[in-house]
């Protein structure tokens, strides 16, 4: 048989198509949006085959697989074609793209159909207006077009690997029907489903930047430090890229809307203006359109992810992932500067500011740089502490509160604490009226584990039923949640809400001059690359329930540990026995002031404490002494009284000295 060769401008599919209307067998390298796409035409009646494999030369694995997110159907059925060599379908392995198109069909007859060109084997690829080269050989199938096609086919499949491999495999070792069910769930959507879709494509997305892709930038902030200031400085003043969203095709990710419909619908528009394109079958656009996306959504705070098994800590910033976890270095002199900076930062309580106890507001500002260290890890911490027995989340993982009166400092050291963290990518926290109960539903579906930021936040704000269980109420473990951080000029919110935050008191005025201001400004924009060496050695701790009296200490055992690796003495500010606000607590002061001035007196009867101050105090300035007392011990104000319901411990909390003890001075009360 002679070897016919037709050149030909093909613009319909079913013109196309006419080309294996003979086929039994047809071999494919092309591009493809989906599974599901290769799938229905193999089951549709545009060609009638016995067998079909397309090796995909625009998707990875990891690509395909998440399309299969939502669609369990459709994973079996296509393990069963698999199994019966009806549909192979090959994905890339590596790090390439495959621009050809070639088509192998072995006709019933027993010849041959070999089409080069520039179609895809999609239908919906043929929507438009298009026009299409082919250049087609009809053989007798062993021809030497024959032989030269095979090796080309077999050059583009061994770029890929065989895709579902690793399911069929796994799916090969047990007959279990219940077992079987197990393994298609976790290998079509790797976790448990939740009840938050819009949490669920911030998930996808945020998967989708952790993969190892060349189209994602990494670079280390620590040990590739100049480029990733620039990466971050060009952020930051927009003179990078004209526009950093609008790449080149092959610089695009994609990702299946499967399973995501309404999330999707819903942020069609946003998505769309970071030129991220939405389609049926695909969201497509760079990784800084999905960047700039979730940013929009989590008020300009950046996705920040904790990747456990790599133990890394990583941030998204346009078309770049920093690495923002870095082994200790080999020169200790690097740490000790690190923490001298943090230090000299605090430091500006005694030398800018009028505070009447330094130490003690010093410390409580130490305590709140570890609390923001240890912020990024709360639901590293909360995935420890789920299966465990007597875990009380909402508890566990408490929120910062901290308040001061103005000019304290509490603004300042937010933008200082969000630049050691984010090595200067955050500038400013939000606002406390921006701090909504919408504000805190997208905190739930936000999936970033930096913490969110609130500056100058009314207590009313802070005391929502959705605060008492923002972790138990919805957290499953599926989505990331931001961790709070509230500054606030009033003193401390109601007791069940203090059960869940560390109060911190910035017991301090600033009225600086303009160089003291020019000063501090330095300190707070000055780079700090302690958090990667943070975030290294915590990693490396064993995580148990917290001790409800330290809750940050596995925290603090790290900067222990950091202040020994730098031969570096802590500051006698520093809290190395505990938490700042028990070993120096300004509302145990407050109450042994009182109790030496003779503002209230003491009353025990049936058990119980009565500190009574109707002799000095009204109602008002009463329940401000009930708001100091720790939210562990039990009280209830009455009038002009507060009442104690465990005497003991008023004693020990206050160290004020019972005037009857013992037996005998119980029986004369």
């Amino acid at each position: 048989m002679a070897i016919d060769l037709e050149l030909a401008m093909v613009k319909s599919w079913p013109t196309f198509v006419d080309y294996f209307g003979d086929a039994r067998v047809l071999r494919a390298v092309t591009y493809s949006q989906s599974p599901q796409i290769i799938h229905q035409l193999f089951a549709s009646n545009d060609l009638d085959l016995e067998q079909l494999e397309v090796v995909v030369g625009d998707y990875r694995q990891a690509e395909y697989r998440k399309d299969l997110q939502g669609d369990l159907d459709l994973a079996k059925h296509l393990t069963h074609l698999l199994e019966e060599d009806q549909l192979n379908l090959y994905t890339l392995d590596k790090r390439v793209t495959l621009h050809s198109k070639l088509y192998l069909a072995e006709n019933r007859d027993g010849s041959r159909t070999v089409v080069f060109g520039s179609p895809n084997l999609s239908k919906q690829a043929w929507s438009g207006n298009q026009t299409n080269l082919v250049v087609v050989f009809r053989t007798n199938g062993d021809s030497i077009i024959d032989e030269y096609a095979d090796r080309l086919y077999e050059a583009h499949r061994e770029e890929c690997e065989l895709f579902m491999k690793d399911l069929t495999e796994q799916l090969a070792e047990t007959d279990d029907p219940e077992e079987r069910d197990r393994v298609y769930d976790l290998w079509v959507d790797g976790t448990v489903p939740s009840d938050n879709p819009t949490g669920d494509l911030h998930r996808r997305i945020v998967e989708m930047f952790d993969e190892d892709d060349e189209r994602v930038r990494r670079v280390n902030v620590v040990s590739e430090a100049e480029e990733a200031e620039e990466v971050v400085a060009l952020q930051a003043d927009g003179s990078g890229d004209v526009e950093a969203t609008d790449v080149q095709p092959d610089r695009q990710m994609r990702l299946s809307p499967q399973g995501l419909e309404e999330p999707v619908k819903q942020a069609e528009s946003t998505l769309s203006r970071h030129n991220v394109s939405v389609k049926p079958t695909e969201l497509r656009g760079s990784a800084a359109g999905f960047d700039r996306y979730l940013r929009r959504f989590n008020d300009d705070f950046p996705t920040m992810w904790v990747n456990r098994e790599k133990e890394l800590v990583r941030m998204q910033l346009d078309n770049t992932t920093l690495e923002m976890t870095a082994p200790l270095p080999d020169d200790p002199e690097e740490v000790s500067e690190a923490l001298a900076h943090i230090e000299e930062y605090i430091e500006t309580v005694d030398r800018f500011g009028d505070a009447k106890r330094s130490e003690e507001t010093m410390a409580h500002f130490y305590e709140a740089v570890i609390y923001v260290f240890w912020a990024p890890f709360a639901n590293y911490f909360a995935q420890e502490y789920a299966n465990r027995d007597g875990a009380e989340l909402d508890k566990d993982l408490p929120f910062l509160y901290i308040h001061g009166q103005n000019d304290s400092g509490k603004g300042m050291f937010l933008r200082f604490a969000a630049n050691l963290i984010s090595s200067g990518v955050v500038a400013e926290p939000v606002e406390g009226q921006q701090f909504t109960k919408d504000a805190i539903e997208r905190c739930r579906s936000s999936n970033t584990v930096f913490p969110f930021l609130v500056d100058d936040v009314d207590k009313d704000r802070v005391e929502r039923d959705i605060i008492k269980t923002y972790w138990t109420g919805a957290w499953d473990g599926s989505v990331a949640f931001p961790t709070f951080v509230f500054t606030s000029n009033d003193g401390n919110p109601k007791s069940e809400y203090r059960t869940r935050m560390k109060m911190l008191e910035f017991d301090v005025v600033f009225d600086v001059e303009g160089h003291e201001r020019e000063e501090t400004a330095r300190l707070i924009k000055e780079r700090n690359q302690l958090f990667p060496w943070f975030a290294h050695l915590l990693f490396q701790k064993q995580i148990t329930l917290p001790d409800q009296d330290d809750k940050l200490a596995v925290a603090r055992e790290v900067f222990r540990e950091l202040y020994e690796y730098a031969n570096r003495e802590p500051p006698v500010y520093f809290p190395n026995d505990g938490p700042a606000e028990r070993i120096y607590d300004h509302g145990r002061r407050k109450w042994r002031q009182a109790y030496q001035t003779g503002l209230f007196t003491i009353e025990e009867k049936n058990d119980i404490l009565l500190a009574d101050f109707s002799e000095n105090l009204d109602g008002y300035a009463v329940f401000k002494y009930d708001k100091v007392v720790p939210s562990t011990i039990r009280t209830e104000v009455q009038k002009t009284r507060i009442q104690f319901d465990q005497p003991e411990r008023f004693y020990e909390w206050t160290g004020i000295e019972p005037k009857s003890t013992g037996w005998w001075g119980r029986i004369w009360k």
